[in-house]
């Protein structure tokens, strides 16, 4: 088999073209959102939200609603009520986080345990299933990126100033905390649409490690943002190619490489630093 034949050859199945259609999509929203949650400082939040949004879809799945809708309604309010809880008590993000999400888990695991095959539906719902990506899948996805399109046309400036100095925003007069609830929102909308395809693991790989591994190489916003997406393409692909030849499981592929990645590029900027300092040692 030549190289273009093995390139081709896992597009011959739906299941194939739907998964690379999906995760491609996912790594570019999560590299739009997954910049500003770095700057932020809000790493945890991608991880609470995703672990709050699994209470709402155990609860959609025993109502007999949409799942995504009842993922919305919890991650939404997970988001909602950490930006209300920052304003309106002294409990740090991390704090009001952990209490929300745990508490909105711990309902999807008691309503889990009303069902038969319990341990299975846990298990999918925390690493997913890639190759199971649906057509519907793909339409929620779709229009959240979207969403974060028209979100980051009208207001980017806005979210880099908050990003970067949220009292000088607050003193120029941006409405700091609608704007940071807005982001709030975006995390949970980037969770809510993945969720249920690909895992609460590989969400939260594919929103971090991505904007982590381009701040190596530059801090310009435009520049982090399209380095967090082609680094969050190329593992995605070379993660389901790797996992199609080497029958691994696609998420944990995925994410392996994600951190590979960033553990690379860590070794290359490290040793940048090394060459310059000598450079600059000999120079004087």
């Amino acid at each position: 088999m030549n190289i273009l034949d093995a390139l081709v050859e896992p597009f011959q199945f739906g299941f194939m073209v739907r998964a690379f259609a999906g995760v491609s999509l996912i790594a570019v929203l999560s590299g739009i959102v997954g910049t500003f949650i770095m700057l932020r400082g809000l790493a945890f939040i991608g991880d609470a939200v995703a672990h709050a949004s699994f209470g709402g879809i155990v609860l959609a799945m025993l109502v007999g609603i949409p799942l995504h809708i009842g993922a919305l309604v919890f991650g939404f309010g997970t988001a909602l009520l950490v930006a209300a809880l920052e304003r309106k008590t002294k409990l740090q993000a991390d704090t009001s986080l952990a209490i929300l999400f745990t508490g909105a888990f711990s309902i999807g695991v008691l309503g889990l345990a009303t069902r038969p095959g319990f341990a299975g539906d846990l298990s999918s719902l925390l690493v997913g299933s890639v190759l199971s990506i649906r057509p519907a899948d793909l339409w929620w996805i779709v229009a959240a990126v979207i969403v974060a399109g028209l979100v980051m046309m009208v207001l980017f400036r806005r979210l880099v100033y908050i990003s970067f100095d949220a009292s000088g925003a607050e003193a120029a007069g941006l409405p700091v905390g609608w704007l940071h609830t807005l982001l709030l929102g975006l995390v949970a909308l980037s969770v809510v649409v993945s969720l249920q395809a690909v895992g609460a693991i590989l969400v939260v790989a594919l929103l971090i490690t991505p904007a982590a591994t381009a701040s190596l190489f530059t801090k310009r916003m435009e520049r982090l943002i399209a380095g967090a997406i082609g680094i969050g393409l190329v593992a995605t692909w070379a993660g389901l190619y790797a996992s199609y030849y080497l029958a691994t499981p696609p998420g944990a592929t995925i994410v392996a490489l994600l951190t590979l990645q960033f553990g690379c590029a860590l070794i290359v900027q490290k040793t940048r630093e090394r060459v310059t300092k000598k450079g600059a040692v000999h120079a004087a």
